[in-house]
């Protein structure tokens, strides 16, 4: 909390209107004391303002002094980034063609067995030993 009826991010405290100092219900939007608010703010964007100077004088300094060789540097690493992911984007194109000759494969062996896709069917519909079927039979437990 600061000098100014506002805490140092800029909210408000509780406890309704007039900056803060416990106004009735309903009367949190009633600021008697806007003036200090803004200068508060104000105050609080200087100082962003000045960091964000700072930085990039920062920035300027380092281009100045280090620009080629950082540069370099950077473009290396873009590189690197870049060759990563256009050899991962290789390998999950090649393993989606795979799945989907798989599929396809899986497809085939259905149509040779004469299914629709389901489980394979044994004679009367009965499902093969093992597997239980949609109304819950299991041949294991007969």
């Amino acid at each position: 909390m600061d000098d100014r009826g506002g805490s140092r991010d800029g909210k408000r405290d509780g406890g309704g209107g007039r900056g803060g100092q416990g106004g009735p219900p309903d009367s949190a939007w009633l600021d008697m004391e806007i003036s200090r608010v803004i200068h508060g703010r104000a105050d609080d964007l200087a100082r962003v303002a000045a960091d964000e100077l700072i930085k990039d004088a920062i920035k300027e300094r380092l281009r100045e002094r280090l620009g080629p060789t950082l540069e370099a540097i950077g473009r290396l690493a873009a590189d690197t980034l870049a060759d990563d992911v256009e050899a991962n984007l290789e390998i999950e194109a090649k393993l989606a063609t795979r799945r989907e000759a798989r599929r396809a494969l899986g497809r085939r062996v259905d149509e040779i067995f004469g299914r629709g896709g389901g489980p394979a069917q044994g004679p009367g519909g009965d499902a093969p030993p093992g597997e239980v079927t949609g109304e819950g039979w299991d041949p294991r437990r007969t």
